[in-house]
């Protein structure tokens, strides 16, 4: 006679879909600080056959960040 044993399954880890910031996750903000950010020109949309779109652009800004 065999004797199996009977594996029991952990309880399934969910996703957290809470927005309240309590429950969000802290991290540094190691990121640089902006000093000034400049819009340079539109620059024109270009489809899949190189043709330029016509009315739509994308804006181009120059960024310069604190030392």
């Amino acid at each position: 006679m065999k004797l199996t044993k009977k594996k029991e399954k952990m309880a399934k880890k969910r996703k957290l879909n809470s927005k309240n910031p309590k429950y969000q996750v802290k991290t540094a903000d190691n990121s640089k600080k902006i000093k000034k950010r400049e819009h340079f020109c539109d620059i024109p949309v270009r489809n899949t056959n190189g043709e330029i779109v016509k009315d739509v652009t994308i804006p181009m800004y120059g960024v310069w960040y604190e030392d």
